[in-house]
């Protein structure tokens, strides 16, 4: 080994020390300054009001304002970028919805980031869903559904929020799991696909609580089941696809807190910290509770491997079932 590579060694070696070794120093001033969220949807939609009921919390546990910055577009891949390449200090975080990492890497060839760009900080809630039938529709539970669908092959329609969506894909693992095929009618978001049903123009669609429980408590259209581990206190009276025999069918979507990769680890744990500490809170759980979303802390591992599995069961379904956006 030459001297100068021996020294560049060394130089190295004490450049990593100092780091760590300014680490514990930083999560104990961090945050010294305000912190942005960024929202990669436009503002006023579910991503935004949740992230916005958190961060007004977590400015309160944190003793900084955490100010939502709303970068929406391309599928949540803008914001997505935009933190990926922000500085790796604590102070630019994503408000991430489960699509920015479990199906865009397998729809969108044009993304310029990937999960392995971000650290893990938490987990913030579960959104469940309901499949839902007009009310007019000749089925009125699971069985007589699969029933009329296999008797009617590619003759049952139903809405989602646009091809590769969440909905979307969660009506597809409904198809497969029921062996039955459905015909997807995509359309340009969550309010004209609800529209139509309604005005029973489809038959049916995946839909998250929020618009599902008033639809369905007023008799507008009818949830059959949910896509839930378990029943839903928002919905007692509906039973879940796996309790009915079909263990398959079973989904959700979330949102979760990232930074990026490289940011020290004592500062994305205290982040970790005061964000679990929020949503056990009994007011962050009954602000969510009208919109269906469900609390879930978890640590920072469980929500790496739940990000990795969900992405490596949603990526079969879009190969095996061909999904392509345009």
């Amino acid at each position: 080994m030459s001297i100068t590579t021996g020294r560049c060694i060394a130089i190295a070696a004490a450049m990593a020390a100092s780091l760590l070794s300014v680490a514990p120093g930083q999560a104990q001033q961090y945050p010294d300054r305000n912190i942005t969220m960024v929202v990669p949807f436009p503002p006023g939609g579910t991503t935004d009001i949740v992230a916005r009921v958190l961060t007004e919390q977590l400015s309160t546990e944190l003793g900084k304002q955490v100010i939502i910055e709303n970068r929406g577009g391309a599928s949540t891949s803008i914001g997505a970028q935009y933190v990926a390449s922000a500085d790796k200090d604590g102070y630019t975080l994503l408000f991430a919805a489960a699509t920015t990492f479990t199906t865009n890497p397998h729809l969108l060839a044009s993304i310029k980031y990937k999960l392995e760009d971000f650290a893990p900080v938490a987990m913030v809630v579960k959104v469940p869903f309901a499949f839902n039938v007009k009310k007019d529709f000749p089925a009125k539970d699971v069985a007589a559904f699969r029933a009329y669908a296999l008797a009617n092959p590619s003759k049952v329609n139903n809405a989602t929020n646009g091809p590769g969506s969440t909905v979307h894909l969660m009506g597809e693992i409904v198809a497969r799991g029921l062996g039955v095929k459905l015909q997807h009618v995509h359309y340009r978001g969550a309010a004209p696909a609800m529209n139509d049903l309604l005005a029973g123009v489809v038959d049916s669609n995946v839909e998250a609580l929020t618009n599902t429980v008033p639809n369905h408590n007023a008799g507008l259209y009818r949830a059959i089941a949910v896509l839930s581990e378990e029943r839903l206190p928002q919905l007692p009276d509906v039973p879940t696809f796996k309790e009915l025999g079909f263990p398959s069918i079973v989904g959700s979507t979330w949102f979760a807190v990232f930074a990026p990769a490289g940011t020290p680890q004592p500062v994305v744990d205290k982040l970790g910290a005061a964000i679990n500490k929020v949503i056990k809170t009994p007011e962050f759980a009954k602000k969510m509770d009208p919109m269906g979303n469900q609390p879930w802390p978890m640590t920072q591992a469980e929500l790496d491997t739940h990000v990795k599995s969900e992405s490596e069961r949603l990526g079969k379904l879009i190969r095996d079932a061909k999904i392509t956006v345009d």
